[in-house]
């Protein structure tokens, strides 16, 4: 659906990537997908299709949504790249507009900082 909606939002048609999606829909709607690849103008059925070839390149993820939370209450998300080390992403935290104004010109008594999970701030 996450792609579905993104090609929907680019109005892309690209035949390749219609292909692609096709083929890897079939398992899960078989009649329908077999119903789009007639449509996109093949003869055979979709079951005798060549998978397409992954590559992990497109599936790996460089950022992170980490939700922040202050006082036990998740106030906002920052999106930070996976590559940093707990101190920046603190660094990058403190320095968030939405956090300062949670803070209320108060410095916070703890910082948890769970890498690729959370940011919690005590004050």
């Amino acid at each position: 659906m996450i792609c579905v909606n993104e090609l929907g939002a680019l109005k892309s048609n690209n035949r390749k990537i219609l292909t692609d999606l096709t083929i890897i829909l079939s398992p899960y709607a078989p009649h329908i997908a077999e119903e789009l690849w007639s449509l996109l103008g093949n003869k055979e059925s979709i079951s005798k299709a060549r998978w397409p070839e992954f590559k992990q390149e497109y599936v790996t993820e460089d950022n992170f949504e980490y939700p922040v939370s202050i006082n036990g209450k998740t106030r906002t998300t920052i999106s930070l790249p996976l590559s940093l080390s707990k101190e920046e992403i603190e660094k990058r935290v403190m320095e968030s507009d939405v956090v300062q104004k949670w803070l209320e010109g108060k410095a916070p008594k703890k910082v948890i900082v769970v890498p690729n999970r959370i940011v919690n701030l005590v004050v």
